[in-house]
């Protein structure tokens, strides 16, 4: 989490780079589990789900990240429906929420006030 001290935007800003966080540790699980799938090892695994979460970055929401997940899984021969990537993906997010609860609990109390 990045704290940003003297900007004036206290609890927001603490909320967006806690949120930001989330989806960031979101697109690199789903890069991870997706890179499984196809088969990636080692190094090349964890390039593909920094891939996966700099491709978040292209448009606003997530269609971008199932979008390049589907037409990589399908390229390996591996295809799955958006449908289900949309439920793994869910997953992964409830997962990112977990993971930084269990890393930063006050990022997370404060979102919930």
């Amino acid at each position: 989490m990045t704290l940003h001290l003297n900007t004036g935007g206290g609890l927001d800003q603490i909320e967006y780079d806690t949120r930001d966080g989330e989806i960031a540790r979101r697109n690199v699980l789903f890069g991870l589990w997706a890179g499984q799938r196809m088969g990636l090892k080692g190094d090349a695994i964890e390039d593909y789900a920094w891939s996966v979460h700099l491709a978040d970055r292209d448009t606003p929401g997530h269609d971008d990240v199932i979008a390049k997940v589907a037409s990589d899984l399908a390229s390996c021969g591996n295809p799955i429906s958006d449908r289900q990537l949309r439920s793994y993906l869910q997953e992964m997010a409830m997962r990112a929420s977990l993971d930084l609860a269990q890393t930063d609990p006050e990022a997370i109390m404060s979102r919930r006030r």
